[in-house]
């Protein structure tokens, strides 16, 4: 009786290694995301799609500074890039839930974003500003107290405020895409925008029919491409990559057709 229990035990031990050994490469190969995204050719990238000109929707297609540079970087690559649009909000929870790849939608680093995603070398420098109606005056942060500001939810510039000003200001409206809330600010439902530098610039410069005005920076923020934390092979290559691309002039070309800067 003792030598079939000894067996048995033995068998169960034996079939629990097989299984081992055959899973093992298995979690090995899903773990290496940069491996992965080369074995299918393809590198699905999560964007927001309202962030102009970062992204925005022009004829039923994403366009604008971070389609050309994720293109870019599939490039490079060597494989095809396939673009998730979400809301801003469900970028992060997009990326960590193993939907999207990488993140390329004008994310500015922040603490509380590092500790739920990883963040490349900076392929854009910006910052925290406001613009505001021509009938209030907001040169500095605490010009916001008493104001009525619209913010895009999820975005640096709403936790900027949220954090420092969120009980001086006389009321804070939400919006899902950045055009919306701009529309507000135009037709005077909010006083204030606060959000990142380029893209209220941008922004502005096309269309300024009622006059607004803009703050200077109130500081400075890095942006860079998304990745879960574990997968530091595709960091490292897309932090390579993005190193090639201003040593080539890439990335100053983007800053050139997109914000018309030298």
């Amino acid at each position: 009786m003792k030598s079939i229990i000894a067996y048995s035990r033995r068998a169960v031990l034996f079939a629990g290694c097989l299984a081992m050994l055959a899973c093992g490469p298995v979690l090995a190969q899903g773990s290496d995301t940069l491996a992965k995204i080369r074995a299918k050719g393809t590198i699905v990238i999560g964007n927001g799609g309202a962030f102009p000109p970062f992204e925005f929707m022009e004829n039923g297609q994403l366009t604008g500074f971070d389609r050309d540079l994720g293109e870019e970087i599939a490039k490079r690559l060597g494989v095809r890039a396939e673009w998730i649009v979400s809301d801003f909000a469900g970028l992060i929870p997009g990326l960590t839930s193993g939907r999207t790849d990488v993140i390329i939608s004008a994310l500015t680093r922040t603490p509380e974003r590092e500790q739920r995603i990883a963040f490349s070398r900076a392929y854009y420098q910006t910052g925290i500003a406001a613009a505001y109606r021509a009938d209030v005056s907001v040169a500095n942060p605490d010009d916001l107290a008493g104001k009525i500001v619209g913010l895009q939810t999820g975005t640096a510039g709403e936790k900027f405020t949220r954090d420092s000003y969120a009980n001086k200001v006389k009321e804070l409206k939400t919006y899902p895409e950045f055009p919306l809330a701009l529309r507000d600010l135009e037709i005077g439902r909010v006083q204030v925008v606060v959000n990142t530098m380029p893209v209220l610039r941008y922004n502005l410069a096309r269309s300024n029919r009622a006059g607004l005005k803009l703050s200077n920076v109130w500081d400075a923020r890095d942006i860079g491409i998304n990745t879960r934390p574990a997968d530091t092979n595709l960091m490292a290559e897309i932090n390579k990559l993005l190193g090639d691309m201003s040593s080539d002039g890439f990335l100053k070309s983007l800053e050139s057709k997109w914000f018309g800067t030298n």
